[in-house]
C-alpha cells in the first residue's frame, strides 16, 4: 500500500510538472525557459523513487531541455569530417544517450541534491549563461554549474552547453571524439562513443 502512495505521489507532481511546463512552454522567453529547467533539475532530484521512474522522467523532462543536435555539430567540428545525415542522427542520438546515462548515474549515487539560481547574463550572440549552485553534490559539498542557453532553429530556449568549473561539455566530448577518430577512424568513433 506505502508503494502504490509513493506512485500516486509521484504520479500527481509529475501531472503537476508536465501541465506547468505546458503553459511555459507557450511563453517562448528565456527567463520561462530557466525557470521551467531549474524546476525540472529540482524535481529529478527529489522523485527519484526508483530507477524506471528516473529513466522516464530524464527521458521526457529533462532531455528536451537539451540541444543535442546543435552539441553534436560543435563536437563534429574538431574531426574535419562531414557525416551524412543518417549519420549525423546517429550521432546526435549517441551523444544524447552518452549524456543521459551519465547523468542518471551521478542522480542514482546522490541524496538530497538540490538545484539553486545564483545568476544569469547576456552573452554574445544572443544566449545566456545561467550559473546554478548544486547543493550537497556528494563529498564534494556545492558546485557550481553554469547552463548556456540558446534559441534552437525552432525559436526556443535550449541548454546548449554546460560549463564546471571551466571546464566545457562540448570541450570534453570534443577531446573524446578526436582521441577516437585518430585511433580508430570517424566510423570506428561512431561504434565506441
Amino acid at each position: 500500500m506505502k508503494r502504490l502512495n509513493v506512485i500516486l505521489l509521484a504520479l500527481m507532481m509529475f501531472t503537476s510538472l508536465t501541465s506547468f511546463a505546458e503553459k511555459v512552454a507557450q511563453d517562448n522567453s528565456p527567463v520561462q525557459a530557466i525557470q521551467t529547467a531549474i524546476i525540472k533539475l529540482n524535481q529529478l532530484t527529489t522523485v527519484a523513487y526508483s530507477p524506471k521512474m528516473l529513466n522516464f522522467f530524464v527521458e521526457k523532462e529533462i532531455a528536451p531541455l537539451f540541444d543535442f543536435k546543435h552539441i553534436a555539430s560543435e563536437v563534429l567540428l574538431v574531426t574535419n569530417n562531414r557525416l551524412d545525415e543518417e549519420e549525423t542522427r546517429f550521432f546526435v542520438n549517441r551523444i544524447k544517450n552518452n549524456m543521459m546515462s551519465t547523468l542518471l548515474t551521478r542522480l542514482s549515487q546522490i541524496n538530497s541534491t538540490s538545484f539553486q539560481f545564483i545568476s544569469a547574463r547576456l552573452m554574445m550572440g544572443g544566449s545566456i549563461s545561467v550559473q546554478l549552485k548544486v547543493n550537497r553534490y556528494a563529498s564534494f559539498g556545492d558546485i557550481y554549474l553554469d547552463l548556456l542557453f540558446h534559441q534552437n532553429e525552432n525559436k526556443q530556449w535550449q541548454v546548449f552547453d554546460i560549463v564546471l568549473n571551466n571546464g566545457s561539455l562540448i570541450n570534453y566530448y570534443q577531446k573524446m571524439v578526436l582521441i577516437k577518430v585518430r585511433r580508430y577512424g570517424i566510423y570506428g568513433m561512431l561504434g565506441r562513443l
